[in-house]
């Protein structure tokens, strides 16, 4: 062998080493996550309490500052949402083409890799030409697995759920709660596990929320916290698994998330919190 050739043979198996050992050396082992959640009132103009073509521009800047945002209604006008966020992880906005719908409204934006979204749509709805037309668009929930460190990752669910108080609302969310459990329990089975959304359950229905979450091991972030506004309608969850421990730390609303007249730029407040994770050996 040539001297080139036993300094080019020294330097790849010099290469192979660094390639074996980077991954474990540079995987943290602990680290905090700081989540949103977020019903951004993208209904059509007219529809929406709020201006969304005038807030969603503003919306989108404002979530850059997040480690990872779960989001509803994102319905009408997702390219004005997606105009000023910089996040490099983002879900594709619905395209509509010949549907008679808006999609399902759920989009998520990271600044931590994710791969693509697992769209279901609830069983169960209420609601055609009243009760909030919630069957007119498929909400339901969306999977994406993110990964907070190299081999490390957390089953993230963003969903939304039926609006208003009547008797056939009530029934469509105890649908809709039990087949997210069931999703969480077949699709999730030894992870970890967040779940973010618009639940809009009332305070008469929030036991049996806390009853099924305990079956499938999530716990709700503002129960475990003693959080001020417990009867809020957007709530976070989340599960340790035996590989990952999640320990929520803080819950609050952010007050920024509005216009220059200081007026909030959608019908919701955004909630966020932050939890710690950290690897089990």
């Amino acid at each position: 062998m040539t001297r080139l050739g036993r300094k080019l043979a020294t330097l790849l198996a010099l290469c192979s080493l660094i390639t074996l050992h980077a991954d474990p050396a540079s995987a943290a082992r602990r680290g905090r996550l700081h989540l949103a959640t977020y019903n951004v009132a993208g209904l059509p103009e007219g529809l929406s309490l709020v201006h969304p073509v005038a807030t969603l521009p503003r919306v989108g800047k404002l979530l850059n500052a997040y480690d990872l945002t779960l989001v509803q209604e994102d319905f009408a006008y997702p390219e004005l949402l997606r105009q000023n966020l910089h996040l490099p992880y983002r879900s594709l906005p619905y395209v509509r083409g010949q549907a008679l719908h808006f999609g399902d409204g759920l989009s998520q934006f990271a600044k931590l890799p994710f791969g693509e979204t697992t769209r279901i749509p609830w069983q169960a709805c209420h609601g055609v030409v009243d009760s909030y037309f919630d069957c007119l668009t498929p909400k339901g929930l969306a999977l994406i697995r993110v990964e907070v460190s190299p081999g490390v990752s957390i089953d993230v669910y963003d969903v939304h759920l039926d609006a208003g108080a009547a008797a056939g609302d009530r029934a469509a969310r105890a649908g809709q709660l039990a087949q997210l459990m069931a999703a969480v329990r077949q699709l999730s089975a030894g992870h970890a596990v967040v779940v973010g959304g618009d639940f809009n359950l009332t305070e008469a229905e929030r036991p049996s929320l806390y009853a099924l979450g305990n079956s499938v091991g999530l716990v709700d972030v503002c129960a475990k916290l003693h959080c001020p506004e417990p009867w809020r309608l957007d709530r976070v969850l989340t599960r340790s698994s035996d590989a990952l421990a999640l320990q929520p730390r803080s819950w609050r609303t952010d007050g920024s998330f509005r216009d220059a007249k200081g007026q909030p730029l959608s019908d919701h407040l955004l909630v966020a919190v932050d939890i710690d994770w950290s690897t089990r050996d």
